[in-house]
């Protein structure tokens, strides 16, 4: 398997998981976290962090990017569409 297939678990870095198994670990591994509250990102819940690092976060999340690309997308295919015939 290659690196791209594995996240790094955000409740203990050492902790390399299958990113399709990552959100079950995530639930098992955070019942022992013992650390400071971790954020969970908006467009990833896989997506953990301190609160205060959660802004940077969101300028490089590609599944934030993603979001708005799509949103951008929907206005503008709404801005193209002819208006209702009366």
């Amino acid at each position: 398997m290659t690196d791209s297939e594995y996240g790094i678990c955000p409740y203990n870095a050492e902790h390399r998981i299958l990113l399709f198994r990552l959100p079950g670990h995530i639930i098992k591994c955070k019942r022992n976290y013992r650390g400071p509250t971790l954020q969970i990102c908006k467009f990833n819940a896989t997506h953990r962090l301190p609160a205060e690092q959660m802004d940077e976060h969101l300028l490089e999340c590609a599944d934030y990017r993603k979001f708005h690309e799509y949103n951008n997308l929907q206005i503008a295919l709404q801005a193209r569409k002819s208006p209702p015939r009366s």
